[in-house]
């Protein structure tokens, strides 16, 4: 599978994702497209195939088609934060799962949208 982690998001995610499968990351950050707006940074991510790990929830409710959209809401915002928040939601769930759906992590709960 492929993701794309939004400018907010750590790169130590990329470690964390190819540690589970055979897994393709990138980023906007070094893709250098950092401040790309949300519609566009959608719409590259459904033409190539990726699923998208942000912490902007603006993308609960995508206008256009999507491909899969993991949004994480942590308390906090540090690398170490986030990555434990990824790591707990990957003990319940499989990356493949995300296809088709908006993932939200929360500490709290994960909710799952179609």
């Amino acid at each position: 599978m492929k993701f794309k982690l939004d400018e907010n998001n750590p790169w130590i995610l990329k470690d964390v994702i190819e540690n589970v499968g055979q897994h393709e990351v990138d980023s906007v950050f070094h893709e250098n497209i950092t401040g790309i707006n949300d519609k566009e940074l959608n719409k590259r991510c459904f033409e190539e195939n990726r699923v998208l790990i942000t912490l902007n929830s603006d993308f609960i409710n995508p206008l256009d088609e999507f491909y899969g959209i993991i949004i994480m809401r942590s308390i906090k915002q540090g690398k170490n934060a986030v990555k434990e928040l990824f790591e707990r939601f990957l003990k319940s769930y499989s990356l493949s799962e995300s296809i088709g759906k908006i993932i939200i992590i929360e500490p709290d709960q994960i909710r799952v949208r179609f």
